[in-house]
């Protein structure tokens, strides 16, 4: 099979062209210099004979103004289809951040999301919720898979900027990061991804996580010590980390500052209430159960960052 896959040049992107060579596709590698999402420039010729494409371009970060998000997120991904024949599998790399950040979710259904615009913390989450509705309506044949905390050697994003919010040896974690939460190690979401491009009867978003459920603590707890990083997890209520999140957000937007608040709501909200997926979907319909042994994926990770000098 011949498939695109865009965003090659990010962690996920990259993972996941690398995963569909490994298996055998000739894989066509769509980065920011091949096609920047947030112009209006055409895209890629190539785009008109390939046999499926993965669409992991978007705009991810944690704070910023709307427009830049929905250019890259919700127009980019409309050029996308413009560009692709009605023959092509499509499979979009979503977010779990379509579900409403400010209830607790224990096995979220798929039903479950897109929410309310109103609901979302950030512009990122907005874009995405657009765009699974821009794809439901225009290519409803199309996967869209919904990972959540994907983490694996590579991160730049998760992992990275936990480890740099730790102070002498402390990381302050909203309820401690002891709430259930689903995570999405790399592997599990290139497995997915393998998966959907193969199985055209399955439609509509799909979660991707890891099977066994972890916490924050858990999982962090076994990446630092792999690390040789010795840290303690120091806990603060739910509502008092929102509530301060908050107040520096509208503090910031006062003074128009363009860098990002040094706590945010959406950045709360992944650790202060319980969060799991529901994954019948990806396990009977995919027909993948992918889990990690964490143990050995933290050796991984910490290697990777001994490599990079971190």
């Amino acid at each position: 099979m011949r498939v695109a896959v865009t965003g090659a040049g990010g962690f996920v992107g990259g993972a996941i062209a690398a995963y569909l060579a490994a298996a055998g596709h000739e894989v066509l590698a769509v980065g920011r210099s091949d096609w920047d999402l947030e112009s209006d420039g055409p895209a890629p010729r190539e785009l008109a004979s390939v046999d499926a494409v993965v669409h992991a371009a978007a705009r991810v970060e944690p704070w910023g103004p709307p427009g830049p998000f929905m250019a890259a997120t919700v127009r980019g991904t409309a050029r996308l289809l413009d560009a692709l024949g009605d023959g092509v599998r499509i499979v979009i790399i979503g977010s779990a951040s379509v579900y409403d950040p400010r209830i607790p979710h224990l096995r979220a259904n798929e039903r479950d999301a897109p929410a309310a615009d109103g609901c979302y913390y950030n512009a990122y989450a907005r874009a995405k919720a657009a765009q699974e509705r821009l794809v439901a309506e225009r290519r409803p044949d199309a996967v869209v898979l919904r990972p959540r905390a994907v983490w694996g050697p590579g991160d730049t994003t998760l992992l990275p900027r936990l480890a740099a919010r730790i102070r002498a040896g402390r990381l302050i974690l909203p309820a401690g990061g002891r709430n259930p939460m689903s995570a999405t190690h790399v592997t599990s979401l290139t497995t997915a991804v393998g998966a959907a491009l193969v199985r055209p009867a399955v439609r509509g978003p799909v979660n991707a996580a890891d099977a066994s459920p972890t916490t924050a603590a858990a999982l962090l707890g076994q990446v630092f010590a792999a690390a040789g990083r010795d840290i303690r997890i120091v806990g603060v209520p739910g509502v008092v980390a929102e509530a301060a999140a908050a107040v520096a957000e509208a503090a910031w937007r006062a003074v128009r500052r363009a860098t990002e608040p040094p706590l945010t709501r959406y950045a709360v909200a992944a650790f202060a209430r319980p969060f799991t997926l529901d994954l019948t979907r990806l396990h009977d319909e995919l027909g993948v159960a992918p889990d990690v042994d964490v143990p050995r994926a933290a050796e991984e990770v910490a290697a990777d960052w001994h490599r990079a000098g971190s």
